[in-house]
């Protein structure tokens, strides 16, 4: 695999995302399309909720790593998206509320094409080891708006993280 090719890879994800597609990139670089919920078919408190995350009255390219294994499985299911990232309804939420989200792995040869051109930069707190010492400043360079946060597994919490 190329940087090239992990580029293409990304762009067509991104293309996606921003058509209110939740898309995951599997390891093989193909992409899982999900189509975001109607708002209305979501819990208003969640809504809200979501809303104090990342605001909808500005769209944004929402990057997340997290764990991609359970894509390539013959039939992948909400649950089996739902174990491997926790917080996965946010994620749908986000897409719902107009946000563009794109899913990869932690991976030191991915992680400036998938984190290119996004706002936010959502970690599975799971996947930071298996990121490159340098990962935040990396990421910041290629964002349009910086922030990264942390997901915390333990506290269910996301952490924001500021680089110096």
């Amino acid at each position: 695999m190329t940087a090239n090719s992990i580029s293409n890879w990304f762009e067509r994800a991104r293309a996606q995302a921003a058509r209110r597609h939740l898309v995951v990139i599997r390891e093989d670089g193909q992409c899982l399309v999900l189509p975001a919920l109607p708002t209305t078919s979501i819990n208003p408190e969640m809504v809200i909720a979501i809303e104090q995350i990342i605001p909808s009255i500005r769209k944004r390219n929402v990057a997340v790593i997290g764990n991609t294994t359970w894509a390539s499985s013959p039939s992948p299911g909400l649950q089996a998206a739902k174990d491997a990232i926790p917080f996965w309804g946010l994620l749908m939420g986000f897409t719902s509320i107009g946000h563009s989200v794109w899913v990869f792995h932690a991976s030191a040869n991915l992680l400036i094409a998938g984190c290119r051109d996004a706002d936010v930069l959502i970690v599975d707190s799971a996947s930071v080891v298996e990121l490159p010492a340098n990962w935040q400043s990396a990421a910041e360079k290629v964002m349009r708006n910086p922030q990264i946060l942390i997901h915390d597994r333990a506290s269910y919490k996301l952490l924001s993280i500021v680089h110096e």
